[in-house]
Formats: structure tokens, C-alpha cells, sequence
């Protein structure tokens, strides 16, 4: 038989044994048992990262990096700090917590949650994040840090008199703690006291001070990692922060939602990190247009009115290199981004007005690792 015929002899009977083997597993419900059991016993034992609690490294986690602007690819504003065996969370964007458990951080050493300021976009899985943070372990009320009542905002009011724009970071917690008391209290009579403590699922609030320009307040700070808000300009939203994270020695920066503004680039001054949002004025520009051909005349000017609010990447480009931040990553991006061409033209000016720095479009699931010790920055992908 020549070596040919043997071949094809081969591969006949290994489709036919595959063939064999798939109709066995689809018909055999014990092995169907037993092929299911390792593959979840597999996947539990991989991609445990607690590890990175206690490793001496500064680890900032990107669970968020889109807008209100719809994008599968991303959940809106979500960033999570990692360090000195705590886990803080910047911000809860809707869509933010399934990333966040993606990521296989543990969820139970949550300390803290900090707001930007209260858009939906940055508060509304504020509840899941308590909810499985609890459900993950944490025994402890979870802390949430963030604005007090809006400041120079005349409410508007409903038909029967109610206000709006008259809630600080307090009346929120207490809005999502109302919303999720059933749930608590159903998986505790389900589950038992025992193995879910009453006091992990509250959350208790704490409005930071306003800070003055070019000072800041701190608003944690434990186990060498310390996290101070500093004010930032997203008028009519105020007040606004930005956070400042500092451990052995590494720093990174969260702008929040921001015009250009100094505070950024004077609180960024020699961080190895710079998060700060981004919004293309030409791109949304021409989104708007747009809009008005197809008669929506509405949503363009809305479109319009947000370029007046936020930051361009070639101005945050220029904020980092007047601050001399080694890495800068744009996040909160405006618009969504589904391609390369899109993502091209979103970086036009960047690279000009950032000089000598480096600089990397920011996705979901991107961790940025600051060790101690050292002038590395490390990038990987957590998703």
C-alpha cells in the first residue's frame, strides 16, 4: 500500500473515531456529566488574580472605558485600583460590573467605591457592585465616596412641584440601598446570616469636601495606598473630581469628566500614569450633522452641547506632556470606536501634541501595573 493510500486510511479513521466520540457525547448523558465537570473545575482553578493584592505593585484596571454613547464593545465609566491588599472602584457605569467580574479580581475586597460626580453614566451599577461585593465576601458596610448636592444649579421642576438636580452623593446611596433592600433581604432568609453578614450589604456614604484649586482631599488611605479628589471642570456638573492615587511611590491620575483644565495637569505633575477622558469635537461635530440631515434635530444639538464639557485627545495629549506623565490613556471614550479607521482618525494630533510620552487608546479589561520599586509600567489584558 503506498504511503498515500495509508494516509488517507489515517485520517478516515480518525474523522470516524471523532465522528464515534461526538455521538457518544451528545448521547451519553454520563459522559456528558463527566466532560462538564472537568471543564468547570478547570476554569475555576484558572485565572485566579488575588495574587495581585499583595504583590507591591500599583495595578490600575480599566472595567469601563465607553460614554452614554451605545458601544457593545464597552461599559461605560469604570476604573479599579488595585494595591496594598485593597481594591477601590472609581466610578460604576453601567455594563462596568460584568467587566469587573470578567477580570476574576476578587470581589470581596472591595473597600471602596469613588465617584467622579453623579451622571448616570458613572453611578448606575452602583448596586450591582455593592450586591456582589457582598455576595463575593465582603463582611463590611461598603464606603462610597463622592460629591455633595450640586453646587450654581437652578432645580428644575415637575408638573407636581418635585425638584431635580438636589441630590448629593448621600441621596444616591440611599436611592440604591432602598432599591436593593428586597434583594438583601431575600438572600440573606435564603442563604442565612452566616454566610451572608447583614453588614456587608450596607453602604454608607460620605460626601467629600470640595476641594479649592490646586488643592486636594484625601479619601482613602490605608496600607500605603492613598487616593486624594481634587476638583475638575465638567460646569454645569459641580462639583466634579478628579482622583490622585499615590503608593510606593507610583502614581496614577483619574481625570473624571473634564474640560481642559489645570487642576489635571497640575495634580499629574511626574505620575507614571494618566487616565484622562476624551471626547473628538470633529467627530461628534460631524455625528451632529448628521443628525440634522436625518431631521433629528434634537439629539444633534444635544450632541453639539457636549463638546463644551469634555476634553480632546490632542488637548489631554498636551496636559500630559506639560505635566511630564510618563503614560497617558484615554478613556470615557466619545464617540464609540468599532474600527480601526475610526480609531485612527479619533488619535489624529496625538502624537504631536504628546511629544516624547507615550500614549495608548484605553479598552475594557486593560490593566496598567506600576510596580514598586521601579520605573516600569506594565500593559496586559485582564478579558
Amino acid at each position: 500500500m503506498s504511503k498515500t493510500r495509508i494516509a488517507t486510511a489515517l485520517v478516515a479513521v480518525l474523522a470516524l473515531t471523532a465522528l464515534a466520540g461526538g455521538i457518544a457525547l451528545w448521547t451519553v448523558p454520563a459522559l456528558q456529566d463527566a466532560v462538564a465537570g472537568r471543564v468547570v473545575a478547570a476554569r475555576l482553578g484558572q485565572g485566579d488574580r488575588s495574587a495581585l493584592l499583595n504583590d507591591k505593585a500599583l495595578h490600575i484596571v480599566l472595567c469601563g472605558t465607553g460614554s452614554p454613547m451605545p458601544d457593545p464593545e464597552r461599559a461605560n465609566a469604570c476604573t479599579a485600583v488595585v494595591a496594598g491588599g485593597h481594591i477601590v472602584v472609581i466610578d460604576t457605569g453601567p455594563g462596568s460590573w460584568a467587566k469587573f467580574a470578567r477580570t476574576r479580581l476578587p470581589a470581596g475586597a472591595i473597600d471602596a467605591v469613588l465617584f467622579t460626580h453623579l451622571h448616570s453614566d458613572h453611578i448606575g451599577a452602583l448596586g450591582e457592585f455593592a450586591v456582589q461585593s457582598w455576595i463575593g465576601g465582603r463582611k463590611a458596610p461598603l464606603d462610597v465616596f463622592g460629591p455633595g448636592k450640586p453646587q450654581e444649579i437652578k432645580p428644575a421642576m415637575d408638573a407636581e412641584g418635585d425638584a431635580y438636580g438636589v441630590s448629593g452623593t448621600a441621596d444616591v446611596v440611599r436611592g440604591f440601598a432602598l432599591a436593593y433592600d428586597s434583594d438583601s433581604g431575600f438572600r440573606i432568609a435564603h442563604h442565612g446570616a452566616d454566610y451572608l453578614a447583614p453588614e456587608g450589604a450596607r453602604m454608607l456614604a460620605h460626601e467629600v469636601e470640595t476641594p479649592a484649586p490646586g488643592q486636594s482631599v484625601t479619601v482613602f488611605d490605608k496600607d500605603g495606598l492613598k487616593i486624594s479628589a481634587f476638583l475638575v471642570n465638567h460646569h454645569p456638573v459641580e462639583p466634579a473630581f478628579g482622583y490622585r492615587i499615590e503608593y510606593q511611590g507610583r502614581v496614577a491620575v483619574v481625570s473624571g469628566d473634564t474640560k481642559k483644565t489645570e487642576n489635571v495637569a497640575y495634580f499629574s505633575k511626574g505620575a507614571d500614569l494618566l487616565v484622562h477622558e476624551a471626547l473628538n469635537a470633529d467627530m461628534v461635530t460631524r455625528i451632529a450633522g448628521a443628525l440634522d440631515v436625518a431631521g433629528n434635530h434634537r439629539l444633534a444639538k444635544m450632541a453639539r452641547d457636549t463638546i463644551g464639557y469634555h476634553t480632546s485627545p490632542v488637548e489631554a495629549a498636551g496636559i500630559a506632556r506639560e505635566a511630564n506623565v510618563k503614560l497617558l490613556v484615554f478613556s470615557h471614550l466619545v464617540p464609540p470606536l468599532p474600527n480601526a479607521l475610526l480609531r485612527h482618525m479619533f488619535m489624529r494630533g496625538v502624537d504631536e501634541a504628546r511629544g516624547d510620552g507615550q500614549t495608548q487608546l484605553g479598552y475594557d479589561g486593560m490593566m496598567i501595573t506600576l510596580p514598586a520599586g521601579s520605573q516600569d509600567i506594565g500593559l496586559s489584558d485582564l478579558l
